[in-house]
């Protein structure tokens, strides 16, 4: 019985930070799957804030927005909005404007080893 109770307890605290609205860990290189394979995003996360570069070839466009648990809210760029949903090592496109429409369900994985293979 105590161990049960132990196990209850350890579960209650994993939980915790995620109900008391935990922000994401999103920092750093993400890597395009599917039809984003030629696009890398670079993050650098302030607590709530990122600020970012998605980058693809030669060309650079910087993005800035907010993380609110594990949603990633864009501001908009140009008159588009995107916002990812965080999950593990996953940023997927859940919903987009503008041109950006036509990227939702696609994702960006956490880049391994620090680089994109291309």
């Amino acid at each position: 019985m105590r161990f049960l109770s132990r196990i209850a307890l350890a579960s209650a605290l994993i939980a915790l930070p995620l109900a008391s609205g935990a922000t994401a860990s999103i920092g750093g290189l993400w890597c395009g799957a599917g039809l984003l394979h030629e696009f890398t995003l670079e993050i650098a996360q302030q607590v709530a804030t990122v600020q970012a570069r998605l980058i693809r070839k030669s060309r650079v466009r910087e993005i800035s927005g907010h993380v609110e648990g594990s949603r990633v809210l864009l501001d908009p760029q140009r008159d588009h909005t995107m916002e990812l949903q965080a999950q593990g090592d996953e940023l997927r496109i859940v919903t987009g404007s503008g041109v950006l429409a036509l990227a939702a369900g696609q994702s960006f994985t956490r880049a391994s080893g620090g680089t994109c293979k291309g």
